[in-house]
């Protein structure tokens, strides 16, 4: 799960810790599950779909 929010508000923070307690994964838990990021998003050149899961950019072209 995601780890503590430290600089959210108080009502943030409530929905956080429910959401864990229901074991319900948030944008964050998938975050940390994405790490590390691919080479171009470590570059700042993320596609349209880098937000959609894990990178399918094949740069070699061999395929999945």
């Amino acid at each position: 799960m995601a780890k503590q929010l430290t600089h959210a508000d108080e009502a943030s923070r409530k929905m956080v810790d429910r959401a864990k307690s229901e074991k319900i994964e948030i944008v964050w838990d998938r975050y940390e599950e994405m790490q590390p990021q691919c080479g171009f998003g470590l570059l700042g050149v993320c596609c349209r779909i880098c937000n959609m899961g894990p990178c399918r950019i094949d740069p070699f072209g061999e395929g999945p």
